[in-house]
């Protein structure tokens, strides 16, 4: 039986191997579901008989309550990035300078996939562990979802030990297959593929995963020392003769030539791939050189990434639309024709303000360049004024809101122009859609179909009353049953204990974003103390400039805010003082600033960790700017730090930076 068994095993993993790798259909659709239902059903009679390995365990399992973490038994590292011929010669001359004299060397460049990084370890030939790249040190656990991948075996025909690295990704298709099935079920639709993908690794269910699509690259062997690999041409051939899949696209290079050659074919064909790439790493071949050239910061001399300039598309302005935001702010936002760019349809881009128009002479009607700003919001490049046919609109500074028809105004060393009236049904949902954001009470659920229909049945002034509404107030919206209404009602009530910087941040008070808020939670500790402090005391807040202490004081003192607070002490809702953190050392007297996708933790975290050692926060560069932290598709910030002498670092450097802070806290 175990024999019969075992060999069946085999033979749907060969089956796979065709069908997901070769991309060759070996047997029909029917006859591989007859042995799999038959493999099925031994293992259902026989569970003993089950293996590790087996094709059923790549459906997933039940919900797990989390990933461990464990460290790496290399250290993952990434990569420098550089963008034109003359950075990739000067990083080749850099090479050459750390080498002997007589040593020669070439090159292997491939295709840099824009995708989650993993670390793949088999034990005797069958897939044990996998973990995520986190820090580079330690990952988290993520086996039972990374064996839902069919282009990643789960047994290979060799017994030593192979600790190997791969890029997950998700193809253009599934991708866009997956958001359409997302909005069909009104679930929020993802950014890019990266996102997707690391969405799905990440998924307590991996039954969920097995459902993504997901696609593997091998690229490297970590421990190749063991197995007496000498060049990184020979551990490719070495990956491909088990079965696993390597970037087609890779060649052995001599010189500069070539390497930009290479660039340039990927470049052309980059659109066509059906993945997503962001550029080309170029390796050095031979093995026995890198222990001559070693590493700079985080990452190895003997490889670079030589990136794409973001992607741009032509497309044209069919309309300049004008929205109101929660403080009033009147954006002007761009309607082009839709146009695929980097991985999704583009149909809107905000202008930001009247000056930004101006500057770029936007008009209606114009041909226009647009691109995704870090690959992900879109923003337009420039006008192609020399497709103008002289019917094209300009877009004056608006007199009134569009909205509520009030006047609007612009302040005194304001940009934006502003509603004039606080009371404007638009500024009131958005400010309603504010308060129940993630980062402020986080109700989910709630999303702006539902706040509408609470505003028009003026069930909702002010968002406290939303702690007064009832089960049958929500049985009133539209197409709203039982179910939908007492999640709806219990997702508020999970919400009546709030800390005191997420309510701070919740009230929408112009120009207190979340980080100024867990600065005033922190210096103000109680709402008390915050309720009653003066306009000086405010100014003395570390971290809170002029304009933002006036526009607390004002807020502070408004009818609105003592509306909010009666509804709030009506409905018993209590705010949760805020623990102080009081850490020394670290960051202490630095400027911060992060740019780019940081890709182990979220921006508003790393920005909340450096404040905790210490660090103003700043959102741009200015000469008071200290330290720049670079995440990935860093751009013009990293520029503007390099002209003005303000220390870079990477993302990478950060953690280790925040690691030694701990071990010394």
């Amino acid at each position: 039986m175990k024999e019969e068994y075992l060999d069946l095993v085999h033979k749907i993993l060969d089956f796979d191997h065709h069908y997901h790798v070769l991309d060759q259909a070996k047997i029909s659709d029917y006859d591989y579901d007859m042995l799999y239902k038959k493999l099925e059903k031994l293992e259902m009679d026989y569970p003993d008989l089950k293996v590790d390995f087996s094709p059923t365990t790549r459906v997933g399992a039940e919900l797990s309550r989390g990933f461990n973490k464990q460290a790496h038994r290399h250290h993952l590292m990434s990569l420098s990035n550089v963008y034109n011929e003359d950075e990739l010669n000067d990083w080749m001359e850099r090479c050459a300078k750390t080498l002997p004299q007589a040593a020669r060397f070439s090159f292997v460049a491939e295709t840099k996939f824009d995708g989650l990084s993993i670390a793949l370890y088999y034990k005797n030939g069958v897939l044990e562990q996998a973990l995520t790249r986190g820090d580079g040190k330690t990952g988290e656990l993520v086996t039972e979802n990374v064996r839902t991948i069919r282009t990643i075996p789960l047994k290979i025909n060799f017994e030593k030990d192979l600790v190997l690295r791969a890029e997950i990704l998700m193809k253009k298709q599934d991708f866009a297959d997956l958001n359409e099935s997302q909005i069909s079920q009104g679930l929020k639709v993802f950014a890019n593929p990266r996102n997707a993908a690391a969405g799905a690794i990440r998924q307590l269910d991996s039954s969920i995963t097995s459902k993504r699509n997901l696609c593997a690259f091998v690229y490297d062997v970590l421990n190749r020392e063991e197995l007496g690999l000498e060049s990184h041409e020979e551990t490719l051939n070495f990956l491909d003769s088990l079965g696993f899949v390597t970037d087609p696209q890779a060649k052995k290079c001599t010189n500069l030539q070539e390497l930009t050659a290479f660039y340039n074919k990927i470049g052309d064909l980059r659109e066509s791939l059906p993945y997503d790439i962001d550029g080309v790493v170029n390796k050095v071949n031979e093995y026995n050189l890198y222990e001559y050239m070693g590493f700079t910061g985080k990452s190895p001399r003997y490889a670079i990434a030589f990136k794409y300039e973001p992607e741009q598309i032509e497309t044209q302005v069919i309309n300049i639309d004008v929205q109101v935001g929660r403080t009033g702010v009147l954006t002007p936002v761009a309607e082009f024709s839709p146009v695929f760019l980097a991985g999704s349809t583009i149909r809107f881009a905000s202008l930001h303000n009247w000056d930004e128009i101006q500057n770029k002479d936007v008009r209606i009607g114009d041909f226009v360049k647009i691109e995704k700003a870090g690959d992900i919001i879109p923003q337009v490049v420039t006008v192609l004024k020399e497709k103008r046919t002289g019917s094209e609109l300009i877009l004056d500074p608006p007199q009134v809101c569009p909205v509520c028809n009030a006047k609007a105004i612009r302040r005194e060393n304001e940009v934006a122009y502003r509603c004039d009236n606080f009371y404007c049904s638009s500024q009131n949902l958005e400010r309603l859609k504010h308060f129940v954001s993630r980062d402020a009470l986080n109700i989910r659920g709630i999303g702006t179909s539902v706040l509408e229909q609470l505003l028009e049945l003026k069930l909702v002034e002010n968002p406290m009353d939303l702690f007064s509404l009832s089960l049958d107030d929500f049985l009133r919206l539209k197409e709203t049953k039982e179910k939908s209404a007492t999640n709806f009602y219990e997702a508020i009530s999970k919400s009546r204990s709030i800390p005191l910087s997420r309510y701070i941040y919740s009230l929408g008070i112009p120009f207190i974003g979340l980080q100024t808020a867990v600065l005033l939670a922190e210096h103000f500790v109680s709402l008390d103390k915050f309720k009653s402090c003066s306009l000086d005391v405010l100014k003395e807040v570390d971290g809170v400039g002029d304009k933002m202490a006036e526009s607390c004081s004002l807020f502070l003192e408004s009818d609105y805010f003592k509306s909010i607070e009666e509804k709030r002490i009506f409905e018993s809702i209590e705010i949760l003082q805020e623990e102080k953190v009081e850490i020394e050392g670290g960051f202490s007297g630095e400027v911060v600033c992060f740019t780019g996708t940081l890709l182990e933790m979220k921006r508003k975290q790393a920005q909340e960790i450096a404040k905790k050692y210490g660090a103003l926060i700043s959102t741009s560069i200015t000469k008071t700017t200290t330290l720049l932290v670079c995440g990935e598709k860093a751009g013009s910030k990293r520029k503007k730090a390099q002209d003005l002498g303000i220390k870079i670092i990477e993302e990478l450097d950060y953690i280790d930076l925040v690691e030694s802070f701990r071990k010394n806290s």
